[in-house]
């Protein structure tokens, strides 16, 4: 049998938030303990203790590893910190996943997307979300949001279907191997503790796969998560700096020509042109040193 182990980076913030993301989690974490292989390394970034968050997981019943010193380190910091840990101390573990505290998963939601990995030679892949919202993306489509857990399941179930559609969303299942070899996060570009780490990783993606290929992306629509998609961090003082900081760094890592795929890769967003044209309006404006 394929392994699979999750990963989550945890903030819980602090008031007014700090008891809707105590009640996000401890949904989340119930939900993935139902799932056959449900061990997660956790990279706790505050404002929950250790301990605290460790009896939740005992409570629960759900295998867990714990890293982190209650500090917020940032996103891709705290990935990279939880898939080191694995590749380190489970070096066979196949698939890697990486999870978010507003999401809520049926049992085994994993299993198709392992499925589709295996038969395929695609290097990760995303489920379908239903939102908060009641959106159904990569779909497109609305539909309302039941409120308790069984009935969520419900819905994600009638939603699957087979196919695929080039998209991307978290959750996310990579295959270690291919994780392993592009690195991850690199750390030293993504300095900042949020913005553009996973257009960062995508990157790395395709080149991995051949700029031939002309990769994106994919969303397996035979398995559906819930996904609030609350954009908790987005409450965060300074939020600014640090997208700024990581917009540099994606640019010295990649240049103009990442901006120029990722553009391909998102084919309905304007983001990455605008980051180019303002790039080179900076480059031309720039006074010349001859």
């Amino acid at each position: 049998m394929s392994t699979i182990i999750h990963t989550l980076p945890l903030l819980i913030r602090s008031s007014p938030y700090d008891q809707l993301d105590r009640s996000m989690l401890k949904q989340c974490l119930q939900s993935l303990s139902f799932s056959e292989q449900p061990v997660v390394v956790i990279y706790n970034q505050g404002s929950m203790s250790n301990d605290e968050l460790a009896q939740l997981c005992q409570s629960i019943g759900l295998p867990f590893h714990l890293l982190g010193s209650e500090n917020n380190i940032g996103i891709a910091q705290a990935r990279q910190k939880c898939f080191e840990f694995i590749w380190e101390n489970y070096p066979h573990t196949d698939f890697i996943s990486e999870i978010h505290v507003d999401m809520i998963f049926p049992p085994n939601w994993y299993q198709p997307l392992i499925d589709y990995l295996k038969e395929s030679e695609e290097p990760l892949i995303s489920p379908g979300i239903l939102t908060a919202e009641g959106a159904l993306q990569p779909l497109g489509t609305h539909t309302e949001v039941p409120t308790s857990y069984d009935q969520v399941c419900s819905l994600l179930s009638s939603c699957s279907q087979t196919g695929v559609m080039n998209a991307f969303v978290h959750p996310v299942i990579h295959r270690a191997s291919i994780l392993r070899v592009i690195g991850g996060y690199d750390t030293r570009f993504l300095r900042g503790k949020q913005g553009y780490e996973d257009d960062s990783l995508l990157l790395g993606y395709l080149y991995y796969m051949g700029l031939r290929s002309n990769w994106r992306p994919k969303c397996c629509l035979a398995s559906w998560v819930y996904h609030a998609t609350l954009a908790q961090r987005m409450s965060l003082p300074n939020k600014h700096l640090h997208f700024a900081q990581n917009e540099q760094g994606l640019i010295e890592q990649y240049g103009a020509n990442g901006l120029q795929h990722l553009q391909r890769i998102y084919p309905d967003s304007t983001i990455f042109q605008q980051l180019l044209d303002t790039w080179f309006t900076a480059r031309d404006n720039t006074p010349s040193t001859r």
